[in-house]
């Protein structure tokens, strides 16, 4: 979903939508801040469900001695895993170590290295399009509207932003957190 998708979400609930307005909305009010307002809510929600994505730091090559350094991505908010794979894609121990922004792959390794981690967002500014790819998932996308125009009513006194302050919270606590399913395999044997 694009931000301008998620903007007209918004401006529908507050009934401030109007279509055929290139702004989105014939409040000039709400058209100047619109963008600014989705800034801290999008960082809000891609702190509660956080952006994943992998990089793969170090390609199965030639062998050596010592340890090489890479550079951990300037956007990752917090590393989650590092896995080592062979040529045929199966999981091995890794060797490696971080330090601060850096992270240090054994030469003797010759091994496939991804890094998993979570990224900050992008940040929204009175500049961002409208054409912009929100990064975070579905779900937070569709409640993004909510904790919006609850932003955006704060200020009216003749609103009841708190319903839709409610309603945010409400889908909160609906949310399920868990990017897969948990499973077991059980085999025989001797515990």
């Amino acid at each position: 979903m694009t931000l301008g998708e998620n903007k007209k979400i918004t401006l529908a609930l507050i009934e401030e939508y109007a279509p055929n307005n290139q702004y989105l909305t014939e409040d000039e009010d709400i058209a100047a801040r619109l963008n600014l307002v989705y800034a801290p809510a999008y960082q809000e929600l891609s702190q509660e469900k956080k952006i994943l994505k992998t990089k793969v730091l170090k390609d199965i090559g030639e062998e050596g001695t010592g340890y090489e350094e890479y550079t951990l991505p300037s956007n990752m908010y917090q590393q989650k895993r590092v896995i080592a794979m062979d040529e045929e894609n199966n999981q091995v121990a890794p060797d490696y170590y971080t330090l601060g922004r850096k992270i240090y792959i054994s030469r003797a390794s010759n091994y496939k290295y991804v890094l998993e981690y979570f990224i900050y967002p992008t940040v929204i500014t009175e500049e961002t399009s409208d054409d912009f790819s929100l990064e975070i998932d579905q779900d937070a996308q569709m409640i993004v509207p909510y904790l919006v125009a609850n932003d955006i009513l704060k200020t009216d006194p003749s609103a009841d932003y708190t319903a839709f302050l409610s309603e945010y919270q409400r889908k909160m606590q609906a949310w399920d957190m868990a990017r897969s399913s948990i499973s077991i395999t059980c085999e025989e044997g001797v515990i």
